[in-house]
């Protein structure tokens, strides 16, 4: 503003003024100044906004500022319908606060509420920095103007705008769940998803495990992919690729494919071993991959405080994607493989008697 002040010849408190629009400054002075201002490349801090805003406003001056929790769930808190979206704000809200924010949400169906509505309230709070949940079912887009806000995405559905985002890199948690399995000696392993959920993760988890069946053919079945899961449609593939590991994608397929499994037909065929690339953290029954979903949290966290303490707003000409990996687990009734050197001695010895 010093700056600003000195290039247009007039007081640093005239600057303050004109920026802000205030009508004691009259319109010609203010245009100038602003587009002096524009010129020069001066931002904000959104910091000081904030403390001003409150300062306004009469509020005591709290300890950090407020980072938006944006959402289009169908209610309230709609994220808490999912037990590893309510661990993501969770760790979220703890982090931010070591970092002198706190987490706040904003529900974007609110009756009454709309995008433009929205905006207001956050710039009258002096609130810069969003984190968006992941988009409902079957929604891409999101009519919302970040112009003037640091916005990161969680996850991949939110195609438009183009903000950054941060997400699980389902490509490596797959990879990591094959070689497991392999490494066990399953070797008839296939796969099961929805088209929903395969569109929901851009087709990375689907990608890689067709990518290993190129790799391994002998080792890998035909993948089922329900455009809606259907349990007689299901029992028919299980039956034809006779699979000795199933790989669920999400943790509501994982038990509805373990309730059809068990409500099946006795068969001479062991049931195959199922796993899952979204183990709940504490369900130690399940085994697969636990998505680090803390470290999800922390990287969305530090990603927008750092746009908004450097007071870099808007979409970005290139989006950019922090991806974030998981760890296998073993179930903690996890069988061997039929092919493995364990179940082979079993077999072995059960011949020589």
């Amino acid at each position: 503003m010093a700056d600003i002040a000195k290039a247009a010849g007039v007081h640093q408190t005239t600057v303050s003024l004109a920026l802000r629009g205030h009508p004691r400054i009259p319109f010609a002075t203010r245009e100038r100044i602003q587009k002096l201002a524009e010129k020069m490349g001066y931002r904000p801090n959104p910091m000081v906004s904030a403390l001003i805003a409150q300062r306004r406003l009469g509020r005591p001056a709290s300890a950090g500022s407020t980072l938006a929790y944006l959402h289009a769930h169908a209610g309230p808190e709609g994220w808490k319908i999912s037990a590893n979206f309510q661990k993501v704000y969770d760790e979220m809200e703890s982090y931010a606060a070591t970092r002198g924010y706190r987490l706040e949400p904003f529900w974007l169906k609110e009756p009454g509420m709309s995008p433009e509505r929205l905006r207001h309230i956050l710039l009258y709070r002096g609130i810069r920095g969003i984190i968006v949940s992941p988009m409902p079912l079957d929604e891409w887009s999101l009519a919302f103007d970040f112009q003037e806000f640091s916005a990161v995405a969680l996850g991949l559905t939110l195609r438009d705008p183009a903000l950054d985002r941060v997400s699980i890199d389902y490509h490596a948690i797959m990879g990591i769940c094959v070689g497991k399995l392999m490494e066990r000696g399953y070797r008839r392993i296939g796969f099961s998803t929805s088209r929903q959920i395969d569109d929901r993760v851009n087709h990375l988890s689907l990608g890689a495990f067709l990518a290993e069946r190129e790799r391994h053919p002998r080792h890998f079945v035909r993948p089922f992919i329900g455009k809606i899961y259907n349990q007689t449609a299901f029992l028919q593939w299980l039956e034809q690729q006779r699979p000795d590991a199933l790989i669920a994608a999400i943790e509501l397929d994982y038990r509805l494919l373990q309730r059809w499994m068990e409500a099946a037909p006795q068969s001479k065929r062991p049931k195959p071993f199922l796993v899952c690339l979204e183990c709940l953290e504490n369900n130690s029954h399940q085994a697969g991959i636990v998505q680090d979903l803390a470290a999800e949290a922390r990287a969305a966290v530090d990603l927008v405080t750092n746009r908004v303490e450097r007071a870099q707003f808007g979409v970005p000409t290139q989006r950019q994607t922090i991806s974030v990996s998981g760890f296998w687990r073993d179930s903690a009734v996890t069988p061997p493989s039929a092919n493995s050197p364990k179940s082979a001695t079993t077999k072995a010895r059960s011949s020589a008697r």
